[in-house]
Order: C-alpha cells, then structure tokens, then sequence
C-alpha cells in the first residue's frame, strides 16, 4: 500500500514535479516526440532551433530544462553538443507514472463497484 507521508514517497513526488513541469511545455514535448519518432536520434541547440523555428536562446532553455530533469543526456561531439534520451532516468519515470496511475485506476474501480453495489441495494 502507498504511504503518502512516507520520506521516499515524499523524495519521489518532489522529483516527479521537476519532471511533469519539464514535460508541460509544447516546444518540449513536440521535441520529445521527435526523438522518440526516431525522426532524429540526437539533436543540437542548432537543429533544434532551426527544426521549431525559435531562437537559440530558447532551444537551449528548453533543453536544458529536460537536461536537468534527467530526461536528456549531453554529449560533446566535435563543436556541439548533442542531446539524447536518458534511458535509465526515463524508465524510472515511467515506473513511477504507471504506479501511480495504477493506484488511481484501481481507486477508481474499487469506487464504481461500490456505487454499482449501492445502486442495487437502493433498488430492491
């Protein structure tokens, strides 16, 4: 059973939240997704910048954020920097997701069941 004021809850939770809000932005998904359509297997400040058509300031914001929410890895090679996914942070990630939502649909069934059971009491 989940303990919500549990310490390792409590870490897992806070380090989510760095990871939702890296992930609630257009210009970051659209760039998640083209990774993982395997349109491109890396990607630069300058590809990106040019593949959205926003400034380079701001695709090195971007990536920097998934860079610091362990969603991205960075690789000098030659004169850039090359981002690609952080495999090991992005299956812990997805565990922790599928746990929850796990959790919260069984809630949900466990809460149905008992309005269905209710309503057919209430109907005899």
């Amino acid at each position: 059973m989940l303990r919500i004021n549990s310490r390792s809850t409590l870490e897992a939770t806070e380090e989510m939240e760095e990871v939702l809000k890296a992930l609630a932005n257009v210009n970051r998904l659209l760039l998640i997704y083209s990774l993982a359509s395997g349109e491109v297997d890396k990607i630069s400040v300058t590809e990106m910048s040019r593949n959205m058509g926003i400034t380079q300031p701001a695709a090195s914001q971007h990536l920097k954020i998934l860079r610091n929410a362990k969603i991205l890895i960075a690789k000098k090679e030659g004169n850039y920097i090359y981002y690609r996914f952080n495999e090991p942070s992005m299956r812990k990630y997805q565990k922790r997701i599928d746990f929850l939502f796990s959790c919260a649909f069984a809630r949900c069934n466990q809460m149905e069941r008992s309005k269905c059971h209710y309503s057919e009491k209430k109907e005899e």
